[in-house]
């Protein structure tokens, strides 16, 4: 009896200071409050906040009202305890339902910042393309101008290599704007061997005066090779296909496409692919052993384009102290060193040869020009210069290479411009002068020899 009623009045002394009580004399309340059967009404309709009990709440506990029996508290707790469960579950769903509508609208953002992004690079790769078209019909437009009407291709039976890889023809005839083909001569000859599978590019140059035999002319080696594509001009325009056939009877060698450039068309095609010029080191040997600065190189398109500002009119005396032994006329003074030249200047230089190196001199120049044009092609603009000047090559120059071999193939052989190996036909001093059928001056070789080497070097 004693005991019970001192937890009365422990149980009294609490409800009355209940808003002074700390947790654990909140706890203790709550036990002697189930024990005796007293309950708070808004214990259970407030549910967390006991659960979450704060000794000094806001809310009033000395509303507390005693129910008759401790089942009463017990039901009236288990009902609220319901209702908060299905309150909560009520918010977990709620909360369910606005995760998934962020997560939604997170996924239409970013679907449209994806469509967005797609359509800025469709829309720039449409662009790009229509830059290449339009720089390609201007480029063919450009080249009309310089010739008037279109060049045609000839009538050429290349094969490829039995390895697969192409040898591409290049011929430089020495045709004066307004001259015939029929009085060219291919001063330049050069052959381009280019392999898909070692992705190699070797270039061999053909000295001009170097005597074979030519089919339909002499079977005997006494004829400059030359002079195949100005017979084969004269004869229903069948230069290159007469050259093709005169390297294959003396080297063994194919030669799948050609192209051919005179002087006009070559410095329109060079403008058109690099409007800024080539970069190139300009290289003289000595000139009756003495070192040079400059050379005079006639200027042949003079008459045609008008001077430039290099341009000097010389007379035969002046020519030939300094170098051209030719006669006088419109030279282009050519500085030795560094320099940037446009396709008419690069013309001019790689067609020097009166220094002491001569036509030896002349082809390593013209294959250094060859590699300086295939290595400019890194340039970021060279996509659409490329199609200017591949439009300009088709009005202008004479060839049977498709659009779809330079486009595939361009680039690998920009690439690897610096890793060209380029050889002669002889090289220097591996020849034996010799007189042609006509009386002119020539260069005997061993023809063994150089087609083993030439067969190694393009293939057959």
């Amino acid at each position: 009896m004693v005991m019970a009623e001192n937890k009365k009045k422990r149980f009294d002394y609490l409800r009355q200071n209940i808003n002074l009580l700390n947790d654990k004399e909140y706890q203790e309340y709550q036990e002697l409050l189930q024990e005796f059967g007293y309950i708070r009404e808004n214990d259970f309709m407030q549910d967390e906040q006991y659960t979450n009990h704060e000794p000094q709440s806001s809310f009033d506990r000395s509303n507390s009202q005693p129910f008759e029996n401790s089942r009463q508290a017990q039901s009236m707790q288990q009902n609220s305890s319901r209702k908060s469960s299905k309150n909560l579950r009520n918010a977990d769903v709620l909360d369910s339902e606005d995760t998934s509508e962020s997560k939604k609208g997170k996924k239409k953002k970013k679907k449209s910042k994806w469509r967005f992004f797609r359509r800025g690079i469709l829309l720039i790769l449409v662009l790009f393309i229509a830059g290449i078209i339009g720089s390609y019909f201007y480029g063919y437009n450009r080249g009309i101008k310089v010739v008037g009407t279109p060049a045609k291709s000839e009538t050429f039976n290349g094969t490829s290599n039995a390895d697969g890889s192409v040898n591409i023809l290049i011929l430089g005839a020495d045709q004066r704007p307004g001259q015939s083909s029929s009085v060219a001569h291919s001063d330049s000859i050069m052959v381009l061997n280019v392999n898909n599978k070692t992705h190699e590019t070797h270039m061999v140059s053909f000295m001009r005066d170097t005597l074979v035999s030519i089919p339909g002319v002499s079977d005997n080696q006494d004829v400059k090779i030359n002079v195949a594509y100005t017979i084969g001009e004269q004869n229903n325009g069948q230069g290159a296909e007469l050259m093709r056939e005169t390297l294959q009877q003396n080297f063994g060698i194919n030669c799948k496409y050609y192209a051919v450039l005179d002087f006009e068309t070559f410095a329109t095609v060079i403008d058109s692919l690099y409007p800024w010029g080539v970069e190139i080191d300009a290289q003289f040997s000595t000139i009756n052993g003495q070192t040079v600065s400059e050379v005079p190189v006639p200027d042949d398109m003079a008459a045609t384009a008008g001077v430039t500002s290099t341009d000097r009119s010389l007379t035969a005396d002046q020519a030939a102290q300094l170098g051209y032994p030719d006669g006088g006329g419109t030279f282009m003074m050519i500085k030795q060193g560094k320099q940037r030249m446009n396709g008419r200047t690069l013309l001019n230089y790689s067609r020097f040869r009166h220094d002491d190196m001569s036509d030896f001199g002349r082809v390593q120049r013209q294959q250094q020009v060859m590699k300086a044009i295939m290595s400019g092609v890194k340039n970021p603009l060279i996509p659409f210069t490329g199609a200017s000047a591949l439009g300009t090559a088709k009005a202008v120059m004479s060839t049977n290479i498709p659009d779809s071999f330079l486009w595939t193939n361009g680039l690998g052989i920009a690439l690897n411009a610096g890793k060209i190996q380029s050889s002669s036909v002889p090289a220097l001093n591996d020849y034996t002068p010799a007189t042609d059928i006509y009386g002119g001056a020539g260069l005997s070789i061993d023809m063994n020899k150089y087609k083993a080497q030439v067969q190694q070097t393009l293939g057959q």
